[in-house]
């Protein structure tokens, strides 16, 4: 029986516990371009139709790898005058958890942003949920793969969570022109719990090209799922 690792989220307001959404495993929340798509092009004069994205078990694994952080409440944005504007309930502002925040320009004045479609401001939102790995594992934090449209995109991050527990604050670049709101339990930021290891290159210049020759002769003999039938591994995220 393969061993099972845990992560854990520590709920870092334990008054409000109640009030925000928990994370989910990322297969709890299949994007809906995705459960829209369909699986198989109508090819006229053929026997077979044509397989789309829907059957690329590459793209399902990083759609379904780790858990999603979900907004913790309503968020109001307009990035569409010179003011951005980003507001919570006032309600939250009573209670002063610190929910949302910036950086300051400077502490990114050197950083490539695409002042084509982001502003330069740096969009702060405090989950709420702190996370934790056992020895030896640390996180990998990204804005959600291949997600339905959003106007907010999480910076990547790695953290070292079996011995700094991430503090809940995660950082965000937000489209310009945008006006709408984000709502309660909308995915935030997808989470991989991965193993440290120390890694050496190794290239080599000898390699067989018959390996790869024979491995994709292998999966191309099926029309569909060869590589998730000879070469792929389950994955389990609860």
């Amino acid at each position: 029986m393969e061993t099972e690792r845990k992560i854990t989220f520590n709920y870092r307001y334990p008054k409000m516990i109640d009030a925000f959404p928990q994370p989910i495993p990322m297969s709890k929340n299949l994007p809906e371009w995705y459960k829209e798509q369909p699986s198989y092009i109508v090819q006229e004069n053929s026997l077979v139709d044509g397989i789309t994205v829907k059957n690329c078990q590459a793209i399902f694994d990083i759609i379904t790898t780790g858990y999603l952080l979900l907004c913790p409440v309503d968020i109001e944005i307009d990035t569409t005058g010179d003011n951005k504007i980003f507001k919570i309930s006032d309600d939250y502002k009573k209670l002063k958890v610190p929910l949302i925040g910036s950086h300051s320009k400077e502490q990114v004045s050197h950083y490539p942003f695409n002042y084509d479609f982001f502003t330069d401001y740096i969009f702060r939102v405090n989950i709420g949920w702190v996370v934790e790995t056992e020895k030896g594992y640390s996180s990998l934090f990204m804005e959600p793969q291949h997600q339905d449209y959003m106007p907010m995109h999480a910076i990547s991050a790695i953290i070292d969570t079996d011995g700094y527990m991430s503090d809940g604050l995660f950082s965000f670049f937000i489209d310009k022109g945008f006006k709408g709101t984000i709502k309660q339990g909308t995915p935030l930021v997808q989470v991989f719990p991965f193993k440290r290891d120390n890694w050496i290159a190794n290239f080599n210049k000898d390699f067989d090209v018959k390996i790869v020759n024979e491995q994709t002769n292998k999966v191309r003999s099926r029309f569909t799922g060869g590589y998730k039938k000879w070469y792929w591994n389950r994955k389990t995220y609860k």
